[in-house]
């Protein structure tokens, strides 16, 4: 059984909400490390809340002030993507920090970890993906299964298109008496078996794919048949 990571994103405004949520993170973390979008090289760690106002540490040589400046805050479970403006220098201690005021439109995103349970290989359990140019579907066998993604078996090495990054949309997923259902999907990776399959010896590799966009619905069909197999 394996673990698969999935995201749920959702736009808040909420300025208290949003202190509460990084003080939070500075005690899970202890030193909380704040990476800014603009600047992939340019890192904080938060020193303290004061009130509506975040006070930062520059990790690396400060370099010009901007405002607003956007950064992204990292926990075990969830991260935000916020703004801070009216940014200005402060010394204290001899160092340079930054006391910027944050606004309080956030982007929040949760993480949920979803149990890819094994899935009986079958000949209808299945992921069909039509490649432009070609006349056949691509046929995937599945062997792993959770609302977060899917495992497959492939016959032969995939077609170059199936490279990690891929996205193919509105593929169709085939659970037999489960359902069929038309999914997008991401290739995360591709890899050759380390050992042929003793039943199966014409699966020769092996495709990790993750959902993307499932509707409440779907998850919640997908949750159960994924217990289904658990149990």
């Amino acid at each position: 059984m394996m673990n698969s990571e999935s995201e749920s994103s959702s736009l808040r405004e909420d300025r208290f909400e949003l202190a509460s949520i990084l003080r939070t993170f500075q005690k899970q973390q202890q030193t909380l490390v704040l990476a800014s979008l603009d600047d992939d090289k340019q890192t904080f760690s938060m020193v303290r809340m004061e009130g509506s106002r975040i006070r930062l540490l520059p990790q690396q040589n400060p370099g010009l002030l901007a405002s607003p400046l956007t950064l992204v805050a990292e926990g075990s479970e969830a991260k935000i993507i916020f703004s801070i403006t009216n940014v200005v220098t402060a010394e204290q201690q001899g160092q340079q920090q930054w006391l910027g005021e944050l606004v309080p439109t956030f982007s929040y995103i949760q993480r949920r970890i979803n149990l890819r349970v094994p899935v009986p290989l079958r000949e209808a359990f299945t992921l069909a993906i039509h490649l432009p140019g070609h006349v056949e579907l691509h046929r995937f066998f599945v062997d792993n299964f959770s609302t977060g993604g899917i495992g497959l078996f492939s016959r032969g090495l995939p077609d170059p298109a199936f490279k990690q990054g891929a996205i193919f949309k509105k593929v169709d997923l085939n659970l037999g008496e489960y359902g069929e259902y038309k999914v997008n999907v991401e290739v995360i990776s591709l890899a050759p078996l380390d050992e042929p399959l003793v039943d199966h010896p014409e699966f020769t590799h092996r495709i990790s794919m993750r959902f993307l966009n499932l509707s409440l619905i779907t998850q919640r069909t997908f949750n159960k048949i994924a217990y289904t197999f658990e149990v």
